[in-house]
């Protein structure tokens, strides 16, 4: 648990703030560590990790502590992450507010931003998400669909179909407008995602 945390924090941290004055030392050091959205990360990792332990007494007083923590994530942050989601390293979200996340999986490096949801619909199934996949404010992401690696959704979009690896969607429902993955919001994946297990 504390690897994969340490990788999210890292990469939290690498890619926070692109102005001048985002580059001291608080800032870059203090500031990321302080949003909601980190919370909430950390308390997703703090989840899978207490479904994970064998000791059945420990295990259920574990269990227990999370939900209660969750609840009050949740509260605070607007914020839920599905313990199911089995999540990569280099997890960010940025923001906070009206953020749902249910999805069979997620690479590592990916990034949400606020108002997304990564769900179901009518039991079609969860999304299954690539590495350095970035998920713009306000998109969806709905029913059994995968999207490949280095993908960016933009804005406000909803994908409801497969998207390939290296490309950028765009509307409602999304589709391909560009394809190659040298968009700027993909510059920050995390260096060696193979040296950090999901289920840490």
């Amino acid at each position: 648990m504390f690897e994969i945390i340490r990788s999210d924090l890292h990469r939290k941290a690498s890619s926070y703030g692109v102005r001048p004055q985002d580059q001291t030392f608080f800032r870059k050091r203090i500031t990321p560590f302080l949003e909601l959205g980190t919370l909430a990360v950390i308390v997703h990792r703090f989840g899978r990790w207490a479904y994970s332990i064998h000791v059945p007494v420990l295990r259920q007083l574990i269990i227990f502590i999370y939900l209660v923590v969750n609840v009050f994530c949740m509260m605070m942050t607007g914020i839920h992450i599905q313990r199911e989601s089995d999540i990569g390293p280099g997890l960010v979200i940025h923001n906070f507010s009206n953020i749902m996340v249910l999805a069979k999986r997620i690479g590592h490096s990916c990034t949400v931003n606020q108002g997304v949801t990564v769900g179901s619909v009518r039991g079609t199934g969860w999304p299954v998400i690539g590495n350095n996949v970035y998920l713009g404010a306000g998109c969806k992401v709905m029913g059994g669909v995968t999207i490949g690696d280095n993908v960016v959704v933009s804005a406000n979009s909803l994908v409801v179909t497969d998207v390939p690896t290296n490309c950028t969607v765009m509307g409602v429902p999304a589709r391909i407008i560009s394809r190659g993955a040298t968009s700027p919001y993909l510059k920050s994946p995390i260096a060696r995602p193979d040296a950090v297990s999901h289920q840490s």
